[in-house]
C-alpha cells in the first residue's frame, strides 16, 4: 500500500491464509488462498469489524468519511520536512474522524404511509323556520333586550364595585328566633366585582345563574320550577318588589368622607342574597325523595328478591297520593309466588309450565303478600346515600420464599451518594431558538436575522443536569452531552419546556486536558470547560446553525409541497417529514456577595449550556458534513432518508442560487440535530456571503459549496419532473460486477 493506510474503518492489508468470503453484505464475493484480503474497522467501539475484497477496499477508500492515518513504516523518512508535499485527501480525512460521532445502531426503516385530503366543503342546512316571512314569537322579547344590550357596548368597566354572597334556602325554621329560612346542601357562592349601581332585576338574574346549577346538582333528577323561587337579601325583602333601573346596594355604600361633612365617598360593602325555594315545592320535593328512598330501602333490606327470578315487586299506583299525602309514608308490596312460599292452598304438584308470577292487576289466592311500612321520622336535608353491597374479595397468603427474596431485598437497600452528588441544580434564564420561515426573514432582516438573547423574551426555570460520566449521552469533537431536566416558570410558545420535569439533553463545549508531562494520548485525558466569556459565544453560534438551518429545512418543505400540488400526478415515492430539534440556551447565574453585606448579594451569569428535545429513537448519521451525497449504501437502513436529505440539500442550493444549503444531517427517523450550514465564501468572490468574515462557526466548509454541483448525485427525488431541478450528475446504483471488477 501507499505510505498511508485507512485507519478508522482499515486497519491493516494482508493475503487471505485461505478461502474467504467477503464480508460486504451487497458483495460476498470468494477471496481465494493468497488472494489480497483487507480487514475494515467499525466506528462502534468494541465491535467487530469484517474482511473484504480488494473491490470492497477500493470502494471504502474513495468514501469522503474514510479518516487515513500514517502507517508504521516511513521508507521516506530521511526526505527534508520542507519538501514534503501536503496530501489534502488525507487532512480531510483526518478531520472527518475528529467530527464523528459514535453511532451505535440503526433506525428502522420509513414506511410510507398514503394520506387523503378532502377539498369539499362543509354541508350547510338553513332551518325553515328562517324562512319565514314578517314578525314571530321570536321578536316579542326584543325590544327589553336592545334596551339591555344598548347599555353594554360602550359601557365603561365599573370602578365602583360590591361583593355578594349567595345562599340557597327553603322556607322554614323558628321566626321567633329570627330564622328566616333553612340553608340545605351547603350551597353558597360568592361573587366578587359586581357594579355597584346593579338593579333588582340584575341581582335576581345574577343569584339564579349562580345557585340554579348548585340546586340541580343537589338534587339531580327532580324537576326543579326555577319560576317560582324568590330572591330576598339581608332583611327579607322580595327584589322582584322593587322597581327597576334603579340602583339597589348603591346607596348604602354611601358615607360621609369625614365626620360633619356633608361629602359622600363610595364604600364597597359585602351583600347577602337568598334564593328561596317555596315550601310547597319543597314538599313535592320530600315526596319525591322519600318515594327514592323507600324503593332503595325496599330492594336493599331484601338482597335475595336482587337475584329470585320469580319474585315481583307491584306497586299500586291507585290512591298513591292521596296515602303520601295523608301519611306521609309509602307502601311497597313484595309478591312471592307459590313456587317460593308453598301454603295449603298451593299444592307442590303445580304443573311446570304454569306462571311463575301473577299479574298485579288478576286477583289470586295462591300467593303471600307482604308488606313493608316504615314511618318517616324525619325528613333528610339532602340525597341518602345508596346502600352499595359488598363485593367477596379474595385473599391469598404470599409465597414464603419469595416474600423472602423481597425482605433481603428491601432490607439492604442502600442509597447511592456518589450518583447523587454529581446531580447538579441550575436556576437558569432559558432563551428558546424558534422556527422562522426564510420569507420572515427576508421581510424583517433587521428582527430576524439572526438568533437573538432577548431578556424579554427569556423565560425564568431551573434545569437539573446529571454530571457523572457514567451518565453520559456522549461526547462528541467539541461538546458533551448530559441527560437532564427541564422545568419553566411558565410555557413557552415551543414544545420544549411545555411541561415541567421535561427530559431534554444538556450540552456544553469542552476542551481536552492531559497530564503535564505525558503525551498527547487519545485516550488519557480529562474534561475541560471553558470560561462564561468563551464558553457564550461558542454556543451563541450552534444555536445560530440552527435558527437558520430549521429556517432553510422549511423553506425546502414549502418548495416541496408548492410542486407537489403544482404537479398533474403525485410523486412516486413517499416524502419523509422530518425537523430539528427543539432547543434553546439555558443561562445559569449563580449568587455573590460582595463584601459583607447580604442584602447587596448580585446574581452573576455562571455557565451556559445548549439545551435540547431528547432524541429517543435510534441515532443515525444520514450526510457527513464533508458529502453532499448519502453517507448510507443503498441496502441500509435509513438510506431513504438520506437520499431525500440529500436532495434537500440539491433544492437549498439550486433556490438560493448557490450560495447555501444544510450538510451534517444527523439524528433520529423524524427530528434532527446538530447541522452544519454551508455558505459560499472566497475572497474576492462576487457571490460570496461573507467578505471575509467568520461566519457559522468553524464547520462552514468553503470547498463542500464550490464543489456542489461536481460532488452531488442526483438520485430519484431529484429526478423527477415535480421538483424541475437540473441534474448535476446521475447516480447509478451499484452491482456485483462492478464491485468485482
Amino acid at each position: 500500500m501507499a505510505s498511508y493506510e485507512l485507519a478508522s474503518q482499515f486497519t491493516e492489508d494482508a493475503f487471505a491464509k485461505e478461502d474467504l468470503i467477503c464480508e460486504r453484505s451487497s458483495c460476498a464475493a470468494k477471496i481465494r488462498k493468497g488472494d489480497p484480503c483487507f480487514y475494515i474497522a467499525t466506528i462502534v467501539i468494541g465491535q467487530r469489524g469484517r474482511f473484504v475484497c480488494a473491490a470492497c477496499h477500493r470502494h471504502y477508500q474513495g468514501k469522503a468519511a474514510t479518516s487515513m492515518r500514517p502507517t508504521a513504516q516511513r521508507p521516506n523518512a530521511h526526505v527534508n520536512a520542507s519538501n514534503a508535499q501536503v496530501n489534502a485527501q488525507v487532512i480531510r480525512q483526518n478531520i472527518n474522524a475528529a467530527w464523528r460521532p459514535a453511532l451505535t445502531q440503526q433506525p428502522p426503516r420509513v414506511v410510507a404511509t398514503s394520506a387523503s385530503y378532502s377539498r369539499a366543503g362543509p354541508d350547510i342546512v338553513v332551518p325553515s323556520s328562517w324562512a319565514q316571512v314578517g314578525y314571530s314569537a321570536n321578536h316579542a322579547q326584543y325590544g327589553a333586550e336592545r334596551e339591555r344590550w344598548a347599555k353594554q357596548p360602550y359601557a365603561v368597566p365599573p370602578a365602583e364595585t360590591i361583593s355578594l354572597e349567595i345562599t340557597a334556602v327553603r322556607e322554614g325554621g323558628n321566626r321567633r328566633k329570627g330564622a328566616r329560612g333553612i340553608p340545605f346542601g351547603n350551597i353558597c357562592e360568592g361573587k366578587k366585582d359586581v357594579d355597584a349601581r346593579i338593579d333588582a332585576p340584575g341581582l335576581i338574574a345574577l343569584s339564579l345563574d349562580t345557585v340554579l346549577p348548585k340546586i340541580q346538582a343537589f338534587a339531580a333528577g327532580f324537576p326543579w320550577h326555577q319560576d317560582q323561587f324568590i330572591v330576598r337579601d339581608g332583611g327579607w325583602v322580595d327584589l322582584s318588589t322593587h322597581p327597576p333601573r334603579q340602583p339597589y346596594f348603591y346607596s348604602q355604600c354611601m358615607h360621609a368622607a369625614r365626620k360633619g361633612l356633608r361629602a359622600m365617598t363610595f364604600k364597597s360593602k359585602q351583600f347577602l342574597l337568598y334564593v328561596v325555594v317555596p315550601a310547597a315545592q319543597w314538599e313535592d320535593y320530600e315526596v319525591w325523595l322519600e318515594k327514592a328512598e323507600e324503593e332503595r330501602f325496599s330492594v336493599h333490606s331484601r338482597p335475595e328478591l336482587l337475584f329470585a327470578p320469580s319474585v315481583t315487586r307491584s306497586v299500586h299506583s291507585s290512591g298513591h297520593s292521596s296515602v303520601l299525602a295523608a301519611t306521609g309514608a309509602q307502601a311497597d308490596s313484595f309478591t312471592i309466588s307459590s313456587a317460593e312460599a308453598p301454603s295449603e292452598e298451593t299444592p307442590s304438584e303445580a304443573p311446570s309450565d304454569a306462571p311463575s308470577e301473577a299479574p298485579s292487576d288478576v286477583p289470586s289466592e295462591a300467593p303471600v303478600k307482604r308488606r313493608f311500612h316504615r314511618e318517616i321520622a324525619s325528613v333528610p336535608s339532602s340525597p341518602p346515600l345508596k346502600k352499595v353491597v359488598s363485593a367477596k374479595v379474595a385473599f391469598r397468603s404470599p409465597d414464603r420464599e419469595q416474600l423472602r427474596e423481597v425482605l433481603q431485598s428491601g432490607g439492604t437497600a442502600d442509597i447511592d451518594v456518589q450518583q447523587m452528588l454529581t446531580v447538579q441544580h441550575e436556576n437558569i434564564d432559558f432563551f428558546p431558538v424558534l422556527t422562522c420561515p426564510l420569507s420572515v426573514i427576508l421581510e424583517g432582516p433587521e428582527i430576524h436575522t439572526a438568533f437573538r438573547m432577548n431578556t424579554e423574551s427569556s423565560y425564568g426555570g431551573r434545569l437539573t443536569v446529571q454530571t457523572s460520566t457514567n451518565d453520559m449521552l456522549g461526547v462528541g469533537g467539541f461538546k458533551t452531552a448530559h441527560p437532564g431536566f427541564l422545568t419553566l416558570s411558565s410555557a413557552p410558545e415551543t414544545l420544549l419546556g411545555s411541561r415541567p420535569h421535561q427530559k431534554v439533553a444538556v450540552k456544553r463545549p469542552f476542551y481536552k486536558k492531559y497530564p503535564p508531562g505525558s503525551s498527547k494520548n487519545p485516550m488519557n485525558f480529562t474534561i475541560g470547560h471553558y470560561t462564561i466569556t468563551d464558553e457564550l459565544p461558542k454556543l451563541f453560534r450552534e444555536a445560530n446553525v440552527l435558527y437558520w438551518a430549521r429556517a432553510l429545512l422549511t423553506f425546502s418543505y414549502e418548495y416541496i409541497d408548492h410542486c407537489v400540488s403544482n404537479s398533474s400526478e403525485p410523486p412516486p415515492f413517499h416524502i419523509p417529514r422530518l425537523r430539528f430539534v427543539e432547543a434553546g440556551l439555558a443561562l445559569s447565574h449563580d449568587h455573590t456577595q460582595p463584601g459583607q453585606h447580604k442584602s447587596k448579594s448580585l446574581t452573576m451569569p455562571r455557565a451556559v449550556y445548549l439545551v435540547e428535545e431528547l432524541i429517543t429513537d435510534e441515532f443515525l448519521k444520514y450526510i457527513h458534513n464533508m458529502d453532499c451525497n448519502p453517507m448510507l449504501d443503498p441496502y441500509e437502513a435509513g438510506y431513504e432518508i438520506a437520499a431525500f436529505l440529500a436532495c434537500t440539500q440539491h433544492i437549498q442550493y439550486a433556490k438560493t442560487g448557490g450560495l447555501a444549503f444544510i450538510s451534517d444531517y444527523q439524528g433520529g427517523c423524524e427530528v434532527l440535530s446538530d447541522p452544519q450550514f454551508y455558505k459560499r465564501f472566497s475572497s474576492g468572490d462576487h457571490s460570496s456571503v461573507n467578505d471575509g468574515k467568520d461566519m457559522f462557526g468553524d464547520g462552514n466548509i468553503e470547498r463542500a459549496v464550490s464543489t456542489f454541483e461536481k460532488a452531488h448525485h442526483c438520485n430519484d427525488y431529484c429526478k423527477w419532473s415535480g421538483f424541475k431541478l437540473e441534474c448535476y450528475n446521475i447516480a447509478e446504483p451499484e452491482t456485483e460486477t462492478q464491485m468485482d471488477s
